[in-house]
């Protein structure tokens, strides 16, 4: 009987030890959980700085000199009555920021292809580079490098016989930010040209 006692007992005390040592099997699936949905915050947290990429731009528009366009924030319209330039913002170099100006006159029966390659015999020996942009509907000719009080791109396009010259600089140069400035402002004002009506094409 007294054995009988014992193996009863020692049947007892190990059904408690299987039950007390059942709890530490489960708390590894509960750090499991929590570990598994932490990372799914991090997708958000690397989008939301995305929006703001998407800078706001300044419209002009002009019935007299016949067109408008879109420059970016930041950027300055300089006062003219029969033109129009706009300034980069400032920089530690200031005669380094982006500018870009109109140029207006009668083209003469002449085409933009024309009129750039007459102007293409003033950068003599220079390398300058040619390529082609459309504006609103006109193909324009744009020559890289020409040469001023800084080296220029000049954009030449011809709508109702009239020139229109944009002229944009420092092209080439070798601060970064100015660099920088005058794309943003030649991308800006290419891309969004268009001329009069302007309120029919907004």
């Amino acid at each position: 009987k007294q054995q009988l006692l014992s193996l009863f007992f020692a049947a007892i005390l190990a059904s408690c030890n299987s039950l007390a040592g059942n709890p530490q099997v489960t708390s590894p699936s509960v750090s499991t959980t929590e570990v598994a949905e932490s990372p799914k915050q991090t997708p958000s947290s690397g989008i939301e700085p995305t929006s703001t990429l998407s800078l706001p731009a300044h419209l002009f528009s002009s019935d007299q000199l016949g067109l408008c366009f879109s420059y970016p924030e930041g950027y300055t319209q300089l006062p003219y009555e029969d033109t129009v330039e706009i300034i980069g913002p400032d920089l530690p170099a200031p005669d380094l920021r982006a500018l870009f100006w109109l140029e207006k006159s009668d083209a003469y029966d002449r085409t933009a292809e024309v009129i750039a390659d007459q102007d293409m015999t003033a950068a003599a020996g220079l390398n300058v580079g040619r390529s082609f942009v459309t504006l609103d509907g006109e193909e324009a000719v744009v020559l890289d490098g020409m040469p001023g009080q800084d080296f220029q791109r000049r954009v030449y396009v011809v709508h109702d016989q009239t020139l229109y010259v944009l002229a944009f600089m420092p092209t080439r140069s070798e601060n970064q930010a100015a660099s920088d400035q005058l794309e943003a402002l030649y991308t800006a004002v290419t891309s969004s040209w268009a001329w009069s009506p302007c309120s029919a094409k907004q």
